[in-house]
């Protein structure tokens, strides 16, 4: 209501500014105006400035609307993404964040709708306090202490690597540890080249530095204590979009299976975070950060996650079916942005793919948040497939309790769903949306759990 009385005395405004300047210019003239010309320059004139001016709004908009950029220019995703749905092995989820201290607390805080709270040290630059998504019981002098002590250079002592680093090492010795208890479950490798090989593929994000990078890397070996450190590989992976975790699982999906190559366990890991002064001041200069007056912005979180992925001889727990990427006929940053229909072709092909009934789906788990069309891309696919669903309950997102986490957030989304899914023995479907053209969907299910669609 609003809005239509604002533009309606914009019209009236623009209508009496043209009649006062038109009847002035008669009276200065000394013109007698004929009934051609009363239409023409009182009515024909500022219906033509009218639509002009509505046109020029139209043009600034779509110039400023945010360009969907193609999918292979946005990442270091394979040269092309594999056209039909993949599958993976998982054995056990693992994550940390300001929602929870591992996996099953972050699934309880999202089924209890819990929200990030007023920071107590981070504010905008004209002082006021901002929502942010911390993960309690970190210090950051501990942190930088310990850093320092173990000689890392200056630009790898940010705040927010610091603080991702630690979780990152957090996650990845519980997914060692869930390694371990499976290849010494029946009997330990007497020597050390009996032990298979354990490789980490560790996602970082690319603006960090590389002395970062290396340092994050290096403390995830060191994580693996109760592995054979010679049995070990690492490899680092930036990330440089939102799709850089979902496009790396494809790729491994995808991979050659050589017979003859030497069977190892994999784990995935994916972490990042804001939780920084100066995050939130260039954030804050980008109007990019959830302020009173920014409703759209990102509220600054931290995360890390990580998948156990099953070698060809292991029994695994839990299966993953990956969709095609799908994009957007519209950013969904762009202004009036909308739920899209495509998406829920996408979820309903993955089902018929991975031979799932959709009434056996128990929840969806995505990376949304608050902003744009995203919150309600899940409650669209909810309500076209899953009719039997809660939305308020059984649609969950993790943007919304654990904040922005960048490359973390698909990652975390797929922990959660795998938790989920065990929690409750159904399957749980995961959309990725927190690029603004890409989207992407993985059904996390009980390997001989299938039901025919």
């Amino acid at each position: 209501m609003v809005r239509v009385l604002k533009k309606g005395m914009l019209v009236l405004v623009l209508f009496a500014v043209v009649w006062l300047a038109v009847i002035i210019w008669w009276q200065e003239s000394r013109t007698l105006p004929t009934g051609v010309d009363i239409g023409l320059y009182l009515f024909a004139l500022p219906l033509a400035l009218l639509g002009a001016f509505w046109a020029g709004a139209r043009i600034v908009r779509a110039a400023r609307a945010p360009k969907a950029a193609p999918a292979q220019a946005r990442t270091e995703a394979p040269a092309e993404a594999p056209a039909s749905p993949a599958e993976l092995r998982l054995i056990a989820v693992a994550a940390r964040a300001a929602a929870g201290a591992d996996v099953a607390a972050i699934s309880e805080a999202l089924a209890e709708q819990k929200r990030p709270e007023l920071d107590a040290e981070l504010k905008t630059p004209q002082g006021f306090p901002i929502f942010a998504a911390r993960v309690p019981d970190m210090d950051d002098m501990a942190l930088y202490a310990v850093a320092r002590e173990q000689g890392a250079p200056p630009d790898a002592l940010a705040a927010a690597t610091l603080r991702v680093t630690a979780l990152l090492t957090d996650i990845a010795r519980a997914l060692t540890h869930d390694a371990h208890s499976r290849v010494t479950e029946l009997d330990v490798p007497a020597r050390e080249e009996d032990w298979p090989r354990l490789r980490f593929d560790v996602l970082m994000p690319a603006d960090w530095s590389e002395a970062a990078r290396q340092r994050a890397l290096a403390a995830v070996r060191a994580a693996a204590g109760v592995w054979p450190d010679a049995r070990i590989d690492a490899a680092e992976h930036p990330a440089r979009d939102a799709m850089a975790a979902d496009l790396l699982l494809r790729q491994l999906a995808a991979g050659p299976r050589d017979a003859k190559a030497e069977p190892q366990w994999r784990i995935v890991l994916a972490g990042d975070g804001y939780i920084d002064a100066e995050q939130v001041a260039h954030w804050s200069s980008a109007s990019t950060l959830l302020t009173h007056a920014n409703p759209q912005g990102r509220v600054p979180g931290e995360a890390a996650a990580g998948l156990l992925l099953a070698p060809p001889d292991a029994e695994a727990d839990l299966r993953v079916t990956l969709s095609p990427v799908l994009q957007r006929r519209k950013s969904a940053d762009a202004r009036g942005a909308q739920a899209e229909a495509p998406l829920v072709d996408l979820a309903r092909d993955l089902l018929e793919t991975a031979k799932v009934a959709p009434d056996s789906v128990a929840h969806i788990i995505s990376d949304a948040d608050h902003r744009g069309s995203r919150p309600l891309e899940p409650l669209t696919v909810a309500s076209q497939l899953f009719a039997h669903l809660d939305a308020g309950k059984d649609c969950q997102s993790v943007g919304l309790a654990c904040g922005h986490t960048g490359a973390a957030a698909s990652l975390l989304a797929l922990a959660v769903a795998g938790e989920t899914c065990m929690q409750f023995d159904q399957p749980v479907l995961t959309l990725t949306l927190q690029d603004p053209a890409l989207r992407s969907a993985a059904l996390v299910s009980r390997p001989a759990a299938s039901a025919t669609a």
